[in-house]
């Protein structure tokens, strides 16, 4: 097993999925208890199961991937998207406010991956996942398509306030 970070960038948005209960109908990302956005372990795992499906290998090895559900990624300052609907009943066009990382935004996902998968081979799954299904909360196979930036051992960062450069803005502004 080896401990790697996964930098994804996201082709199109990726929506919270909990709804506050403050009356204001805004959908937020699940937190943890010290406020970190954290996507679910089930999710990596479905996401893998299908991509191993699609490259007919790993099929059991991407079952012993464990994934860290922190998420390390920092929301936009203008965080809220209005996701648009039609009501059944009368058709009108409404919205709901998600809580949102933007296209283009990039965050790590770190786990540990069993020595018998590469990381060319897990890029492969991580790609194929990020095409297919993406990796959102509210609604995936709709929302949260993204692509692979890179795969790397795990850093673990000494002072919180470092940023490692992945995380920038993509593209780069001049």
């Amino acid at each position: 097993m080896r401990e790697l970070t996964v930098r994804i960038r996201f082709l199109t948005i990726c929506l919270g999925n909990q709804k506050i209960n403050d009356g204001s109908g805004k959908f937020v990302f699940q937190r943890s208890p010290d406020n970190n956005i954290i996507f679910l372990a089930s999710w990596h795992h479905s996401n893998m199961r299908m991509a191993a499906q699609l490259l007919n290998r790993f099929q059991s090895a991407v079952l012993d991937i464990h994934w860290d559900i922190h998420v390390d990624g920092k929301l936009k300052e203008n965080k809220w998207h209005k996701n648009y609907y039609r009501t059944t009943k009368s058709s009108k066009l409404r919205y709901s406010l998600h809580e949102a990382f933007h296209p283009n935004q990039i965050i790590g996902i770190n786990c540990l991956v069993p020595n018998e998968i590469a990381d060319e081979d897990f890029w492969r799954l991580m790609s194929k996942a990020g095409q297919y299904k993406g990796l959102s909360p509210w609604k995936p196979g709709e929302f949260g398509f993204y692509d692979v930036v890179s795969i790397r051992p795990r850093r673990v960062l000494r002072n919180s306030d470092e940023q490692p450069s992945e995380l920038e803005e993509y593209p780069p502004h001049s």
